[in-house]
């Protein structure tokens, strides 16, 4: 296992548990299935960041969120 920052969507800054080896995740949300793809990142400051980020979030706005919640 694995811990993991989820960017985008209801889980928000969460870090949850993926299982090795899982590329994809989803949470059932009121508004429906949230689905989530693993990415990785160069955040400056801290290095390749593993983190689980809405599929539909364009690689520029996934960066910028992610880099937010490790300041």
């Amino acid at each position: 296992m694995a811990i993991v920052l989820y960017v985008g969507g209801s889980k928000d800054g969460d870090k949850g548990l993926v299982p090795h080896g899982f590329s994809k995740s989803q949470a059932d949300t009121e508004l429906g299935p949230e689905i989530y793809t693993e990415r990785f990142m160069e955040l400056q400051g801290v290095g390749k960041v593993r983190v689980m980020a809405l599929e539909s979030m364009r690689d520029d706005i996934v960066h910028q969120r992610a880099a937010v919640h490790y300041r």
